[in-house]
């Protein structure tokens, strides 16, 4: 359970867990396995397990083929910036996540490579330029880095991502075609279409993998194969679009 990754070390309690390949879509160092989970192969184990070594435990999985392991991060910062994060919250003001998530960088040290926060453990891994670094050097291939917030960026730069972002949000809206409950709009995709509700969009890749994307503030959209459907998804209404490549 993606639960279980919730920033505490697992490593005296760990037992192998066997997986498989469901498909092949191209060469990977970084497999995909669940949002929160990153996997590695054995190749990058050997190079980053003296950088990460205070930062994260690397848990061996059984592959028929591969020599996989699960990068388990224990290293969980205080290091929000709340006054300059929108924060997104339930009806009753509990914490629901982070529309736009700033970090308070003179909490993040400066010889970082990966790290979580507490508000979102269980889901999210964040790497610093540090691992990105390293990632390049080596020419490991897999990952597609994301700017979740650059200090460089002025409140100009900021509010123009914004503009473009709700323009792209927008214009999905005004060329939709006819609404469909979740079931429904689950029934077309798993007839070749493509369905968005908002910033949510799923489809089938040429595998007939289901996936569930979420379009990000540069315009692109962050998969993951979900291991259940979030409730509020259920409710919302959806609509053909076009494919997204993958």
């Amino acid at each position: 359970m993606a639960s279980d990754f919730n920033g505490k070390s697992k490593g005296k309690i760990w037992t192998p867990t066997k997986v498989k390949t469901l498909y092949k879509k191209k060469y990977s160092d970084f497999p995909n396995l669940r949002i929160g989970k990153p996997i590695i192969k054995g190749n990058v184990k050997e190079v980053f397990k003296s950088y990460i070594s205070k930062e994260a435990e690397l848990l061996p999985l059984i592959h028929d083929e591969l020599e996989l392991y699960i990068v388990n991060v224990t290293n969980v910062l205080d290091c929000v910036d709340w006054n300059r994060s929108d924060v997104r919250r339930y009806s009753d003001g509990d914490f629901a996540g982070f529309n736009k998530l700033v970090f308070d960088f003179s909490k993040i040290p400066n010889d970082t490579y990966m790290f979580k926060i507490k508000e979102t453990a269980t889901v999210e891994v964040f790497v610093t330029d540090l691992f990105k670094t390293v990632v390049e050097q080596h020419k490991f291939k897999g990952l597609n880095f994301s700017v979740v917030y650059d200090s460089e960026f002025t409140q100009k730069k900021e509010d123009e991502d914004q503009l473009l972002y709700t323009e792209a949000l927008e214009m999905i809206e005004q060329n939709k075609e006819a609404e469909h409950s979740y079931e429904d709009a689950r029934e077309l995709v798993d007839q070749g279409e493509a369905m968005a509700s908002g910033p949510w969009k799923m489809q089938l890749d040429q595998q007939g993998q289901f996936w569930l994307g979420e379009l990000l503030k540069d315009l692109s959209y962050q998969w993951i194969m979900p291991a259940y459907i979030p409730p509020v998804l259920l409710l919302k209404s959806w609509y053909k679009v076009a494919r997204s490549e993958m």
